[in-house]
């Protein structure tokens, strides 16, 4: 039978031929998306491997060995989340395989703790030799229906989105463009984005991956063009542009969700902030 093209697919057939020959590695799920059948042709794979409690320390040693035996490595490291992150060669465009190593004692915890919820378990488990837990544990996974504290969301986001648009026009006084630059696309963009994902309800997939997944389709056409008004271009008064336009957006939003939802919100620090910034235009 021949291998299919996919470069994907065809990892995660080398990968699998391993396991079923290595007797340390108690299972493989897929805890990316490909377990949701949501993969493309620029998707990277992440897949959580379980290891016999007695092969752990050894084969989280020597991982790079066996992850070189998959193909031709052209990154492997640990990763900033704290898991070995890889890229193999592939056609197209390189192959990004993210592993999470872990031991067959605490497959219960990983899996129910799991942020990333499949679309069954069919689609999550590649590998199983584990007497059923892996399946009994994905089955719990699935059950539970994950609360959305719309309240809390709002006053946290909003609270920093406020605090940090401060923040950022201080810096920016202060001459430090690139700090200013920096902590407004890392903190005042991400509040933004999650105020603007509070607005539209957009709670699919909340707290397993970025605020910005899938913004496009979720906020309506007027939000995103107002959106891209926020995008700072070159220079010190691009800047400053950027930040009345985030903040006018940033005002709307939060009176908007409040509204809806009959929550307070920081409209005094909102004023203040709004009517500073555009007194330097």
């Amino acid at each position: 039978m021949m291998e299919e093209a996919n470069p994907r697919s065809l990892m995660r057939q080398r990968i699998l031929a391993a396991v079923e020959m290595d007797p340390r590695v108690v299972g493989v799920l897929d805890y990316g998306s490909g377990s949701r059948s949501q993969e493309d042709m620029w998707s990277d794979l992440d897949l959580a491997v379980f290891i016999e409690d007695a092969a752990f320390e050894d084969f989280s040693i020597d991982w790079k060995r066996w992850a070189a035996q998959f193909g031709e490595l052209l990154l492997a490291y640990q990763g900033a989340v704290g898991h070995p992150w890889t890229v193999y060669e592939a056609e197209t465009v390189p192959l990004r395989v993210d592993f999470a190593f872990h031991r067959a004692s605490v497959i219960e915890q990983v899996i129910t703790e799991l942020l990333h919820r499949p679309r069954n378990s069919e689609d999550m488990v590649l590998y199983d030799q584990s007497q059923g837990r892996i399946v009994a544990s994905i089955q719990y996974l699935l059950a539970q229906i994950p609360a959305v504290d719309v309240s809390a969301i709002f006053e946290q986001a909003a609270g920093d989105f406020w605090y940090f648009l401060l923040l950022v026009f201080s810096k920016w006084q202060r001459g430090q463009g690139w700090l200013a630059r920096q902590t407004f696309h890392l903190e005042v963009m991400q509040n933004l984005l999650t105020l603007l994902r509070l607005e539209s309800q957009a709670f699919e997939r909340w707290q397993e991956t970025s605020v910005a997944w899938n913004i496009e389709q979720t906020c309506s056409a007027r939000r995103l063009a107002q959106l891209d008004t926020c995008i700072p271009g070159i220079g010190r008064d691009a800047l400053r542009q950027g930040l009345v336009s985030a903040a006018v957006l940033g005002y709307e939003v939060c009176t908007c969700i409040a509204t809806e939802h009959a929550l307070p919100w920081p409209q005094a620090v909102a004023d203040r902030t709004l009517s500073l910034l555009k007194s330097q235009l």
